[in-house]
């Protein structure tokens, strides 16, 4: 006991002797350590609520590291819109996200452009939603894991050539849970061994987080390699459907690529948006039980510009201002991405009298600029309209450079794919007011926010047509 001790008070004066120094003078914050589950479910929460106290620009630490959180749009703005610049670097990936993730980064894939394409993806969003309204009548029960299933079915269809029918399909479910445990054990913070990296020293023996990365990074490649491999067999065989998958493998460009590096890219595609959009829907129909109020105005809104005789389709979109409000209050009512992807420094700066030094990690709290009462009048509540008055002060918002909510994080780390995922909730949601009346039974609390990862627990709601 006493030599592991001593070991490890060696490796502590080692680390702290050998650290570089920084030229930080950061502003006051928290010294509090949150225990693993609160990091990695609450941390949007407390850094919400120490913002109170220490105001939108303060310090945050990390272990042995130290971050800054921005809380309002103007810290936002200033720094990662204004200075974009030196504030859109990713921060340093610690030792557990390296062997969860392979070392794989994202690259630039062939066909890029067109998978960023929102048109591409309208046949299969029109498709699937049909087959949302049809799955709600005979199973209205399983609305939970339907959102699930038509936001896996779109991306699918389009990337691999694939489909499920059925609410209750087993594969979406299962790539919810695997996108859950990758983010959850790639967060900053999530390991001891990010807190203090001078543990990552230790032998295996005394290291059983390195193991638990390993077997992680084993899970999730098995689970990805099986799609991979499957169209890469049926394009050496001349079966493979014409879809974005089969395109890439055959891509003289890609063949340089590592097999990790391939098969993370065929990740990060069947992935992308796929559980944001799961999950914003889910928040939509527990906004719809415990916040009904503004229902009756969309629905009046699709019965006039719609009518009865046919479904909303995207030629409408233009047409339905209440509809598309509803869509940018539930980006910010429900929050799924509270806290947006982390920034750091490419350089050094000073802002507000303070000097972060580079490689500095920067903490968007969107949680806290959307639950703003400063920003957004009576934030708790879910008020659609407050997007469409022109006194409303987000129309006339000083300097403002971005869109106004920060669900698809901002600046040159914004996502590039929000036009998609905007495209996929209007016709979804629209068509699910025009067909049903959404009536709750046994309300969830209201007082629910998401997690870190944004998931929703499940509720039961009652729809009829």
């Amino acid at each position: 006991m006493y030599w592991l001790l001593a070991l490890l008070l060696t490796l502590l004066v080692v680390y702290v002797a050998l650290r570089p120094s920084t030229k930080s003078n950061l502003p006051d914050g928290p010294r509090v350590l949150l225990n693993e589950k609160d990091r990695r479910t609450k941390l949007h929460l407390y850094l919400a609520l120490w913002a109170k106290t220490y105001g939108d620009f303060f310090s945050y630490r990390i272990g042995h590291s130290t971050a800054i959180v921005l809380s309002s749009m103007q810290a936002i703005e200033e720094l990662l819109i204004k200075k974009g610049h030196i504030y859109s670097s990713r921060p340093t990936s610690s030792s557990q996200a390296d062997i969860i993730t392979g070392k794989a980064r994202i690259v630039n894939m062939p066909y890029g452009e067109e998978f960023r394409n929102a048109k591409i993806f309208l046949p299969y969003q029109e498709y699937e939603s049909r087959q949302t309204l049809r799955n709600l009548l005979h199973s209205p029960d399983l609305f939970y894991s339907e959102m699930s299933r038509y936001s896996a079915s779109v991306t699918f269809s389009l990337l691999v050539g694939a489909r499920f029918d059925r609410s209750d399909a087993f594969l979406p479910t299962i790539i919810g849970e695997m996108m859950q445990k990758f983010f959850n054990n790639i967060t900053p913070g999530a390991w001891v061994v990010d807190l203090y990296p001078f543990l990552d020293y230790l032998p295996g023996f005394l290291a059983p987080w390195r193991s638990q990365a390993y077997s992680i990074h084993r899970e999730l490649r098995n689970f990805w390699n099986v799609f991979f491999h499957s169209i890469e067999e049926r394009v050496k065989e001349g079966t493979a459907p014409d879809c974005f998958l089969s395109r890439f493998i055959q891509d003289p460009e890609s063949q340089h690529l590592s097999e990790i590096e391939r098969i993370t890219v065929a990740a990060e595609l069947l992935t992308a948006g796929t559980e944001t959009t799961a999950t914003t829907l889910q928040w939509f129909f527990k906004v719809c039980a415990i916040q009904s109020e503004w229902i009756p105005e969309a629905q009046k809104e699709l019965d006039t510009v719609v009518g009865r005789d046919r479904l909303p389709d995207f030629s409408d979109r233009e047409s339905l201002p209440y509809i598309t409000a509803v869509v940018s209050e539930l980006h910010r009512w429900a929050s799924v991405t509270p806290l947006a992807f982390f920034h750091a420094t490419s350089q050094d700066d000073t802002y507000r009298g303070t000097t972060i030094a580079k490689s500095t990690v920067v903490i968007p709290n969107t949680y806290a600029v959307h639950h703003s009462d400063e920003y957004f009048a009576n934030s708790s509540a879910f008020l659609p309209g407050r997007w469409l008055s022109p006194e409303d002060p987000r129309h006339v918002h000083d300097g403002a450079k971005t869109a106004n909510h920060l669900a698809f994080g901002l600046g040159r780390r914004e996502c590039p794919g929000k036009h998609v995922a905007d495209s996929s909730l209007f016709i979804v949601i629209s068509r699910i007011l025009w067909a049903f009346d959404i009536e709750r039974d046994n309300p969830p609390p209201s007082d629910e926010t998401a997690s870190v990862t944004g998931s929703c627990r499940e509720l039961k709601t009652e729809s009829s047509s």
